[in-house]
């Protein structure tokens, strides 16, 4: 993500990342958090204008080696130290103002008030890797707008940490690193000083070994190979940054020119080339595609480089993905276009974190959103009523969700579901409301307006009203000011009507919502569409004598908190579960029994969960129950699922088998909150691998794996919905 409010301290920093991999993606996660930090409160001390840095690579020691040049400016008292936080293992050399040298002293860690008038103590912990360096003034006080000179060194190594989630979800995370596969510094590496203010600029010299290449954002002005075969490269960033990223490592280079934008891959030798043209050619179909929505590309190159380990990261002109990843078939045609959308959103205007992050819900409704409305009408509903089942399972109990204008970023599938889901059908609505020309040129004045500036939802509630001519705040804050989702209803008035109508109730539960709620209605045998206002209690609707059915956002346009039975059991329910039991079956055989117990174990760590067996389970009792191996409840579970038809039952006799395994879905037939999820793993060896994909299958009833790999998934059958009522029954 990027860095935080502009009112005035932009947090280090956090690379946008990306989501349409999230929903469908079998083999890794591509929101693996890199441990950014959190919005903090009421900046201090003085900006930082511009960096020129020098900065050299040793692999085989981890060791950073830096001049940096530190443009600043004007001071706000010539007699106050300059606070930097530094790398905590970065021993500073010398520091010099034109060549006179300076005072420095040196913290262990840092005192949060010397950066901010508010700290966020909860979450300091993102900021580890700092130090604080106060650098004191010469004799005579600073001078106005100083130039000051660091020389510092040091290792670099922040080892690949597993997360600390329940069922595995995202993966190994760093503050930065060095080593002989690659480094990866950015803005919680704290690899050049920080001061708490403002956006800069840099001009970055990167030397790196033979056979080795660097990346950063801007422009590649020069590159050059040294006397000793090192490779030296200047990248030279004129347009404002949060942040300043280095990444080096054996890349082989490929580019092409598209327009006045070079694209680029950066990849390891092993990774054939025709992918990387596959990923030239797609960069210039997304440029054009965004350029015509939104406007001109901010920057003049965008670089695919790839990653050692598994991310999916949107930096400004270029994009970081895992070597698994990048060679996945469908990330190319998915995620790889939000990726590039994020130069406009969240990497060209920049987020002002202190009233929202608004950048990932956007460009997931003009990214994958927009990529399923482009494939089908069927395919664009499916994916609002993903969203919509995302926000019930993992945040629509009340006690995981929050205002649209809290979320910072994804750290977990209920800040998902609010921060991308829920956002994203916030701009759904607001098009519908608005209508698709209105919007989009309100967009392109948003982005005219705060291109290289943070901006916030107010900065994108003005553009639209301006370009609209309507009054707009009032509507967006029911969706974002608040928690929560409206909750729909529908009923026939008794007796209602004059003989030439049918009287129906639609209505929704407090607190209530400004809505143009669509329904569909069959009379004569012919389907009609209308929106009828609903912003209180309820209103009535008439609909011609002779309706056969009403059905109330039957495609899923509002966002709401769903009723259970429109929806069929899916795993998201049980891995939204707060509390869940784990019952071990009796006839599981024993070596899966063992690497099924494993698996508890990991899912249990921050997750209140119990592990029991099934002679000794008692029921639920709350909890969501995973059902772990065969036994006796498994087979009880499958015997009532008849209003599936055959297909559970069949699943089972497979799985039974040994053949395949089979994950399956249901909910408790007394109480619907309560899911029950079953695994039947064909052998112990794919167990480990369940555990790390199932959390990317969350939207699905069952799945069955051939080994390891997915071979067939899908939903169980709604045959009804209690927003549907048949007018003819009596």
């Amino acid at each position: 993500m990027l860095p935080s409010d502009r009112s005035r301290f932009p947090t280090p920093w956090r690379p946008v990342k990306t989501v349409a991999a999230v929903i469908v993606l079998c083999l890794i996660s591509l929101t693996v958090d890199l441990g950014s930090a959190p919005a903090q409160q009421g900046a201090r001390n003085w900006p930082i204008i511009h960096h020129d840095i020098r900065a050299i690579i040793q692999p085989a020691d981890s060791r950073l080696e830096v001049t940096d040049r530190i443009e600043l400016a004007h001071p706000p008292d010539p007699a106050s130290p300059l606070r930097l936080l530094l790398h905590r293992d970065l021993a500073i050399e010398s520091v010099d103002l034109e060549g006179a040298p300076l005072k420095v002293d040196r913290s262990e860690g840092f005192k949060p008030r010397h950066f901010w008038e508010r700290p966020d103590y909860e979450h300091l912990d993102a900021y580890a890797a700092a130090s604080e360096v106060t650098v004191y003034p010469p004799a005579g006080g600073w001078p106005d707008e100083p130039s000051i000179t660091m020389h510092y060194a040091g290792s670099v190594y922040d080892s690949l940490r597993s997360p600390e989630v329940a069922y595995g979800r995202g993966f190994e995370t760093t503050t930065g690193l060095i080593g002989e596969r690659g480094a990866y510094l950015a803005g919680l590496t704290f690899w050049i000083p920080w001061s708490g203010e403002g956006l800069f600029r840099f001009r970055l010299r990167a030397n790196v070994p033979p056979g080795w290449e660097s990346v950063s954002q801007g422009t590649l002005d020069e590159r050059r190979v040294t006397k000793d075969g090192r490779v030296e490269s200047l990248w030279v960033v004129d347009d404002p940054m949060t942040e300043a990223y280095l990444i080096a490592g054996p890349y082989v280079v490929r580019e092409a020119v598209h327009g006045d934008v070079t694209a680029y891959t950066f990849t390891y030798k092993n990774t054939p080339g025709d992918l990387c043209r596959i990923y030239l050619d797609a960069t210039g179909k997304y440029l054009d595609l965004y350029n015509g929505m939104i406007g001109p590309y901010p920057f003049d190159k965008f670089a695919v480089i790839e990653n050692w380990w598994q991310t999916g990261f949107g930096m400004p002109s270029f994009t970081l993905l895992g070597d698994r990843v990048i060679r996945l078939p469908f990330i190319v045609h998915t995620s790889f276009g939000h990726e590039i959308l994020h130069n406009w959103w969240g990497n060209g205007v920049f987020v002002d974190y202190e009233g929202g992050n608004w950048c990932e819900g956007l460009t997931t409704y003009m990214a994958d959103y927009s990529y399923k409305a482009r494939e089908s009408d069927a395919a664009a509903r499916d994916y609002r009523l993903s969203q919509l089942q995302a926000y019930l399972d993992y945040a629509g109990d009340g006690e995981d969700d929050f205002p649209i204008r809290r979320f910072r970023e994804r750290e977990s599938a209920a800040t998902q579901a609010v921060g991308y889901g829920k956002t994203m059908m916030v701009f759904h609505m607001a098009n519908r409301l608005l209508g698709e020309e209105t919007f989009f040129n309100g967009l392109r004045r948003f982005y005219d307006e705060h291109l290289f500036e943070e901006a916030n939802w107010d900065d994108i509630i003005h553009s639209l009203e301006e370009v609209s001519g309507r009054p707009l705040a009032v509507w967006f804050e029911q969706w974002i000011g608040r928690p929560g989702a409206p909750i729909l209803s529908v009923a026939r008035v008794a007796g209602g009507g004059d003989g030439t109508g049918v009287l129906v109730e639609l209505s929704q539960e407090q607190p209530f919502y400004d809505l143009q709620v669509p329904i569909q209605y069959d009379s004569s045998g012919e389907v009609h569409s209308r929106e009828i206002p609903l912003d209180s209690a309820a209103t009535r609707v008439v609909l011609p004598a002779g309706t056969h059915w009403v059905a109330v956002d039957p495609d899923f346009d509002i966002f709401r908190k769903l009723h259970r039975g429109e929806i069929p059991p899916a795993l998201s329910q049980i891995l939204g579960a707060d509390s869940v039991v784990v019952v071990m079956g009796s006839r599981c055989a024993s070596g899966i029994a063992v690497a099924l117990e494993k698996l508890a174990a990991d899912w249990s760590r921050n997750h209140d969960m119990i592990v029991v067996a099934e002679a000794d389970f008692t029921g639920p009792n709350g909890r969501g129950v995973w059902l772990f191996g065969e036994g006796r409840l498994a087979d009880e579970v499958f015997a009532r699922t008849r209003a599936f038809g055959d297909a559970p039952v069949k699943l089972q006799a497979d799985a039974a088998a040994g053949v395949r395994t089979l994950v399956a879905s249901f909910r408790d037939p007394d109480h619907e909150e309560i899911p029950w999820t079953v695994v039947l793993p064909a052998d112990a060896s794919v167990v480990e691998a369940l555990g790390r994909k199932l959390p990317h299958y969350g939207r699905y009833s069952y799945l069955v794996f051939d080994g390891e790999a997915n071979v067939d998934k899908g939903s169980w059958v709604v045959e009804s919905s209690p927003l549907r009522l048949d007018l003819m029954e009596e």
